[in-house]
């Protein structure tokens, strides 16, 4: 299993960042970067696909007790407009969470103005890790 240091370390080494808007919100950003665009010079779309999906998963584990995760069973972006510069910021809220599954929604922003650029439907099945280190999903 992938230790959350690990991935951390990409995170870093990509660019992505966590920061807290004015309302004290969770938001998570990536500066455009040469070593992040296309060929258009927009970011990646692969990328703002991870970006949203770190985001709401980083939200949806607040709704879960210790001991207990989630894992992306579905990812839908709809991308409205290329970001080419500045920074792309993912805007998360929880739109159903429930014993099993929980559904976020993430609005990634070009700032420095907040245009939408994309925005995200991830849904997430919940899971248990047991003390030995096996996962079960909840049923």
């Amino acid at each position: 299993m992938t230790s959350l240091r690990e991935i951390s370390g990409l995170l870093d080494h990509i660019g992505f960042r966590k920061e807290f808007d004015a309302e004290g919100s969770l938001v998570w950003e990536l500066p455009v970067a040469p070593h992040v665009v296309n060929t258009s010079g927009g970011l990646q779309g692969g990328l703002i696909a991870t970006l949203a999906d770190i985001a709401a998963g980083t939200l949806a584990l607040e709704t879960r007790p210790p001991n207990a995760g989630v894992v992306t069973s579905d990812l839908s972006v709809r991308y409205f407009r290329p970001i080419t510069g500045g920074v792309a910021r993912a805007v998360s809220r929880i739109v159903h969470a429930g014993k099993r599954s929980i559904v976020v929604q993430v609005e990634v922003l070009s700032a420095p103005d907040d245009t939408l650029a994309a925005l995200a439907t991830v849904n997430f099945a919940t899971v248990d890790f047991a003390t030995d280190g096996s996962v079960s999903a909840n049923s």
